[in-house]
């Protein structure tokens, strides 16, 4: 047996690769994102190969040790991805890994988001391990008598080690290159040339080709790049400019300037989606508060997140500055030290006091470094809090906003501007017992109960700011504007259809993924009513400013106004828009013919014709191409040089 175990040295790289696929094939159907076609047992062996074929060179106890070893990397990558897949929807990627200091943070969200059926993806560790372990028992040092090296040793080594290496290392790349190629030059046409979405490239590569693809990808962009040409500078320059000119024809609409002067007192609800607000379970209102809260605001229905890899930090970037979510990571731990046009910059300029307020470390998210480049006055963390009622990651919300609400009074400076971040209906949604005060039915012990019950209590809280604000004399002087930051990761469509008592489309799937709710209450409750069209975090500070007065064309923001008349789509990471009338969602190869458009025109949405949405896709990568320039290459800060 050893005999043929050391002729042989290909049967650990035979048994790594055979329950690789196994995981790749398991994990391709949990994923169930469509799109890996048959190639990709040929994209997935190559690359297990690829990583796998040196090992041919080591003896045979370093080789039992390294498969081994890399049998539990690979196993603990591929169970990383699973669990971030389950969460966000996406794969790691290196900018993520960067995050991963915020990983101790998440750890109730981890432990709540596997499942009894992922420990097949470590079956094999002990295993492999065993086989190690009895491969350096038969070939111990006492065993095996020391042999003196002959003149046929390089000989010896060619037919036993290189040759067998170069052939693992041929085959593997032939089976990952021929694939790849032939769906580049086809339907993938420009696939590494742009920012795609992470699912496309995935449907290409595989899932270890991704990380190989992630990882040159990085590299190329921080040390081996070309930079941005002349040609890409000026189209994104021209962009800006169409964008501007626009922004200045806003001027002359009946609200520029209405409320100029005012404080404004901006709300970013954790994890809030719009689906809650209206609705009721158990015979009582989940939001309350709320529900009031639209008949003396301008609300917006059709209001959709926009956020990416960087969940939160995406949200406050989309809404303070007016730019997109970069592809992978966050821009605010990526780009913290980039020039933006951001509210908080935009307001200190106009004598306006800016504040931050957020109840958690102020190094989540690179926060601390971010803000001061944003220009805040004052990052108010929880080193300024006082947890008196302590809810899942730090602070409960009433007490949050009411310390909040000291913090300003204390500072007593007028205008302000100030952003307060939630966080009591953060993933796993666990609140306190005496904190449950809804009757959720068969939803119970469910975590979309548990969001249920969440959301109830952040309601409960705003209700408490608004009375707050009131007993300060605030209220009838500030603007309030409230909105969620991203969806709540709960993507179990029995327990919604259970909680709606209907089916739930495909189409209303996305829709309620993407769409939280947006109110911006006005002194007096002024220009109160409900406003349907379609509108996104982008457009936040531009419609801030046109209610306040200050002119923007100077100024580097994507979005525009939600008050004005003009025309806009709402763009997504992945390449989908809405304008209100068509909705599209692109497919996971990332053809924009093979996407999905929905006509909205009619009340119910129902499918169309493709073509109906092309020219909107179209121009949703242009934006989207057009701000991953700017903020990767740090083009305001070239675009003001130039001014």
């Amino acid at each position: 047996m050893s005999r043929s175990v050391r002729i042989v040295p290909l049967w650990g790289v035979i048994l790594l690769a055979a329950s690789m696929l196994y995981k790749l094939n398991e994990l391709d159907d949990q994923f169930n994102v469509g799109g890996m076609n048959y190639w990709k047992w040929a994209v997935n062996l190559g690359a297990v190969l690829l990583v796998s074929f040196w090992t041919v060179f080591l003896g045979v106890r370093a080789r039992a040790i390294s498969l081994a070893l890399l049998d539990l990397a690979l196993s603990v990558l591929l169970f990383a991805d699973l669990i971030y897949f389950r969460y966000f929807k996406d794969f790691i990627s290196i900018p993520v890994l960067l995050q991963a200091g915020q990983v101790g943070e998440l750890q109730a969200s981890i432990w709540s988001l596997m499942q009894p059926g992922d420990w097949i993806f470590f079956a094999d560790i002990p295993v492999a391990f065993a086989l190690a372990g009895w491969v350096l028992w038969r070939h111990s040092a006492k065993r095996r008598p020391v042999r003196t090296s002959s003149g046929s040793s390089a000989l010896k080594y060619v037919l036993k080690k290189f040759i067998p290496a170069t052939l693992l290392f041929a085959v593997g790349w032939a089976l990952v290159y021929y694939p790849v190629e032939e769906q580049k030059n086809g339907w993938a046409r420009g696939l590494f040339v742009g920012n795609w979405w992470n699912i496309p490239i995935y449907n290409v590569t595989g899932l270890l080709g991704f990380h190989g693809y992630d990882g040159y990808r990085y590299a190329k962009e921080h040390w081996f790049g070309d930079g941005i040409s002349d040609e890409q500078i000026e189209e994104s320059k021209a962009w800006f400019t169409e964008r501007q000119r626009l922004q200045k024809q806003m001027e002359s609409e009946p609200l520029f300037g209405q409320y100029k002067g005012k404080n404004v007192l901006i709300v970013q609800a954790e994890a809030f989606q719009e689906f809650v607000i209206g609705q009721s379970i158990g015979g009582e209102e989940i939001t309350p508060n709320l529900n009031k809260l639209i008949g003396q605001s301008i609300y917006f229905p059709n209001f959709y997140h926009q956020t990416a890899q960087g969940r939160t930090s995406d949200a406050d970037f989309l809404t303070s500055c007016s730019m997109h979510p970069l592809p992978t990571g966050s821009a605010f731990i990526r780009f913290a030290g980039n020039e933006f046009t951001c509210a908080p910059s935009i307001l200190k300029s106009q004598g306006y006091d800016t504040t931050v307020h957020h109840s958690y470390d102020g190094s989540f998210w690179n926060r601390n470094n971010m803000y001061h480049n944003m220009e805040y006055d004052q990052f108010y963390t929880i080193k300024d809090y006082t947890i008196d009622e302590p809810i899942g990651w730090s602070l409960g919300d009433e007490s949050f906003f009411r310390q909040t609400v000291e913090q300003l009074k204390e500072r007593d400076k007028s205008p302000f501007y100030a952003l307060s971040i939630t966080l009591s209906s953060h993933h796993p949604f666990k609140m306190p017992y005496s904190n449950q005060e809804l009757d959720v039915g068969t939803l119970q012990g469910t975590i979309l109960g548990d969001y249920l019950q969440a959301t109830h209590y952040v309601d409960s809280a705003v209700g408490a700011l608004i009375e707050d604000l009131k007993a300060e004399g605030m209220w009838e002087n500030t603007i309030l504007m409230f909105y969620g930051d991203h969806d709540n990761s709960v993507y179990d469509w029995k327990l919604y259809e259970k909680f709606f008592g209907q089916p739930v489309s495909d189409i209303d799937k996305d829709r309620i993924v993407r769409k939280v709710p947006f109110f911006i209450h006005l002194p007096n409750d002024e220009n109160a009513g409900v406003v349907e069209k379609a509108v996104g975090q982008i457009d936040t500070t531009p419609t801030l400013m046109h209610l306040l007065g200050i002119p923007t064309e100077k100024s580097y923001l994507m979005g525009l106004s939600m008050l004005s008349e003009a025309p806009k789509s709402v763009v997504f990471r992945n390449g989908g828009f809405t304008d209100g009338k068509v909705y599209f969602v692109p497919s996971s190869d990332g053809i924009i013919a093979n996407g999905t458009c929905y006509d909205l025109t009619n009340g119910d949405p129902a499918k169309t014709d493709s073509s109906a949405c092309a020219a909107g896709a179209e121009s949703a990568k242009q934006d989207l191409n057009v701000s991953d320039r700017v903020i990767e290459n740090d083009l305001i800060a070239t675009f003001k040089e130039e001014e």
